[in-house]
């Protein structure tokens, strides 16, 4: 049995997702912008030191996206191959100068017990691996809509299961943890004003120097006056990209390990026939909210799964899980 960190806070938040998701093996057909966006991101990540690998791996995501259907091109938006790429060159742009990781998409597969003589794997990617004078840290990136709370950083799961992961595998406990967040929509072009024929200049934190100089490449605006006026919404960048280190505590990161160790046993004696349903706000973005809702009000369940869902082996369910649940906080 595989376990990733995905499997764990699935089953935590509600036994009857993990069920569905981990034990019938049901992902959506129709992509997700915010799992698509963070799966297709990591891959531009992993090669970026490569321009012509950069290149050929969006165009690659380019062509795949305009062989989809056309509900699912919707689902993801019309101008999705545009947007990965404005928002990789800003990403680019923004830390340019900054140290690159030693190494990116490291998969981990660890054992951590058996049961009935099979091995009870702990799986995962870990994002990013420096390595410094004091030692080695790791880093981790994330899609958003509105920045996480900082406490919440701090006190993370993920972030101490995987410092253990880095220390039995690395022999080092990692000295700091680097949150790496990107926006999944780029920022946004000023309002042009026909009659002045200019842009306007009304302040606005959707408005980024970076779109503002895209918005005047593209009406053939060269004169620096102008060029200059995007200056203002300098300060804005942190609305779409930004960055926080901290520091790990190994008191922490044993604490969580232990109650994840102690979650997996009860995954792997109850995990598969566990189907309480733990209805919550949570049930709103949930993807397997329409399945509840047939089985709860007497509809077709079998009809539902046949229209929004595939089945997959487990082992591939939890690959894909860790790369594209890079996902939304």
């Amino acid at each position: 049995m595989h376990i990733s960190y995905s499997r764990f806070s699935t089953y935590l938040r509600c036994p009857y997702a993990h069920f569905l998701r981990y034990v019938e093996g049901l992902t959506g057909i129709a992509p997700a912008r915010p799992l698509h966006f963070g799966s297709d991101f990591h891959k531009l990540l992993e090669v970026r030191k490569n321009k012509a690998k950069v290149k050929q791996e969006w165009q690659r995501m380019r062509d795949e996206f305009y062989s989809m259907p056309a509900s699912w091109q919707e689902e993801l938006g019309q101008d999705y191959p545009e947007d990965l790429k404005t928002i990789f060159n800003d990403y680019m742009k923004m830390w340019k100068g900054t140290p690159l990781p030693d190494e990116t998409e490291k998969p981990f597969e660890l054992n951590i017990g058996t049961e009935n003589g099979e091995d009870i794997l702990f799986v995962g990617v870990i994002d990013e691996l420096y390595r410094t004078d004091e030692g080695i840290d790791i880093g981790e990136h994330k899609t958003f809509n509105r920045p996480p709370d900082m406490n919440t950083l701090m006190m993370n799961t993920q972030k101490s299961l995987y410092c253990k992961a880095a220390q039995i595998i690395w022999g080092d406990m990692p000295k700091k943890v680097r949150w790496d967040y990107i926006k999944s929509t780029p920022a946004k072009a000023p309002i042009w004003l026909e009659k002045s024929n200019r842009f306007s200049l009304a302040s606005s934190k959707e408005i980024t120097p970076a779109s503002f100089k895209r918005a005047c490449k593209e009406r053939g605006i060269t004169d620096k006056a102008t060029l200059k006026q995007g200056e203002q919404y300098a300060g804005n960048e942190t609305n779409f990209f930004f960055r926080v280190q901290q520091d790990v505590y190994p008191e922490m990161v044993e604490d969580v390990f232990n109650g994840f160790l102690y979650t997996c046993r009860d995954i792997v004696s109850r995990g598969t026939e566990n189907k309480v349903k733990n209805i919550t706000r949570d049930c709103s973005w949930c993807e397997y909210r329409d399945v509840c809702m047939a089985e709860l009000s007497g509809a077709d369940r079998e009809y539902v799964i046949t229209q929004k869902f595939q089945r997959r082996e487990e082992k591939t369910q939890d690959v894909n899980s860790e790369k594209s649940g890079k996902k939304q906080s």
